[in-house]
């Protein structure tokens, strides 16, 4: 009896064993259902030889960054600036156009 009731766990261990093995994963799991991050063009990555050389390449990286960052913030001040121009220029505009249409 003893027997029978192993034999009868060991089946069973192994045909769950088996069915747990079968299981196929998805091909590709995506979250937040958004469409697929894009790739990395990495075609303009520079190729460097030694830890430090890419630090360098890095840091380098990094100053350019930098660079465009203030330039941009430049760039929307000028903007700003004549933007608020535009505006004066035109507020002056229609002033003296409605008193010279009196």
């Amino acid at each position: 009896m003893r027997t029978c009731i192993l034999v009868c766990i060991g089946v069973f261990v192994l045909v769950a064993a088996h069915g747990c093995i079968q299981a196929k994963a998805p091909e590709s799991i995506v979250i937040g259902g958004g469409a697929p991050p894009e790739r990395v063009d990495s075609s303009r990555t520079p190729q460097t030889r030694s830890h430090e050389e890419a630090r360098a390449e890095l840091e380098k990286a990094y100053r350019q960054i930098q660079y465009l960052e203030e330039e941009n913030q430049r760039l929307r001040r000028k903007y700003e600036n004549a933007k608020a121009e535009r505006e004066e220029y035109e507020r002056r505009y229609e002033q003296l156009k409605d008193r010279y249409e009196d």
